[in-house]
């Protein structure tokens, strides 16, 4: 009998130890290269993680994910306002911590993504972009009645393009002649000269001869011609010898002026702000005097 008992004990060690040795075949490697049994962090691994969304106006979102496996924690992405119009959102990290992106107008977004799962970090959106308006539309512009001198508001792109059509035009228009009477005298002058007269002259030919003069009549066109000589300091229109800076600048004012609404140093000033022309204080004193002169003799002339 004791025989019997031991042969059966050890029937059962040999089979204890066969299916030892087959687990142990069995089980696959762990990721230090390691047998045994399978750790809770690995096990954890498997998992997924999401983050939370953020966003942030004008600025950059990164987002960055990690080197190694383990614990799948989700990511977070924040974005602070700036100022301005632009916008950038950034992207939380989510399944097994991938990594998100920023992205919008006016900034970047820019993602750091790793080789291998694991923890994932949102990025961060920030920064601000600037935002602005015309210059009329700031304080410091006087209360007056522009009338036709509005047009000044208008688009730099709508002022460059009724100065190159005032310079197109001048090409015949500054060699035609003129047949006018100057001081009781008969003159061929051409309308070149006429522009090279003081301001003063300038109005009293066109006064006496305004059914013979040709001459630049559109506010856009003379704004323009206006802008471009006092911001370059040289007269646009070929042919023309400036009086003085004065003269000249009060002729093209005049001429884009409503005839029925005086020219004071308002006006002027107003014009230096919205068109940004830089005169001095006497320079704005007296352009304002020399545009009114040509002001009154057109709507005197015109009837």
């Amino acid at each position: 009998m004791k025989t019997g008992n031991n042969a059966s004990r050890s029937l059962r060690r040999v089979l204890l130890g066969s299916a030892a040795l087959g687990l142990a075949l069995w089980m696959p490697p762990l990721p230090g290269g390691t047998m045994g049994s399978v750790p809770s962090a690995w096990a954890q691994g498997s998992g997924s993680s999401s983050g939370q969304s953020g966003s942030g106006q004008g600025g950059s979102g990164t987002t960055h994910r990690p080197t190694s496996p383990g614990q799948g924690q989700g990511g977070s992405a924040s974005g602070q306002k700036g100022q301005g119009g632009s916008s950038n959102t950034g992207a939380a990290a989510s399944e097994e911590g991938s990594g998100g992106s920023g992205s919008g107008q006016g900034g970047s977004g820019t993602s750091h993504r790793p080789t291998s799962p694991g923890q994932g970090q949102g990025g961060q959106g920030g920064g601000g972009g600037g935002g602005g308006k015309p210059v009329w539309a700031s304080e410091g512009i006087p209360s007056v009645d522009l009338g036709r001198l509005s047009v000044a508001r208008a688009p730099a792109s709508v002022l460059n393009k009724a100065l190159d059509e005032a310079l197109a035009t001048w090409d015949t228009m500054g060699s035609t002649e003129l047949t006018v009477v100057i001081d009781g005298v008969t003159k061929t002058i051409t309308v070149a000269q006429l522009y090279s007269y003081p301001a003063d002259q300038f109005s009293a030919i066109l006064l006496n001869n305004y059914d013979v003069i040709l001459r630049i009549d559109s506010p856009l066109q003379n704004l323009a011609l206006l802008q471009s000589y006092a911001t370059t300091g040289v007269v646009p229109l070929s042919g023309v010898k400036a009086a003085t800076k004065v003269d000249l600048m009060g002729i093209f004012l005049g001429s884009a002026s409503d005839k029925e609404i005086p020219i004071t140093t308002d006006t002027v000033i107003a014009m230096n702000t919205i068109l940004g022309l830089n005169l001095t204080p006497s320079e704005i004193t007296q352009i304002a005097v020399t545009a009114e002169e040509v002001r009154v003799a057109i709507l005197t002339a015109h009837g």
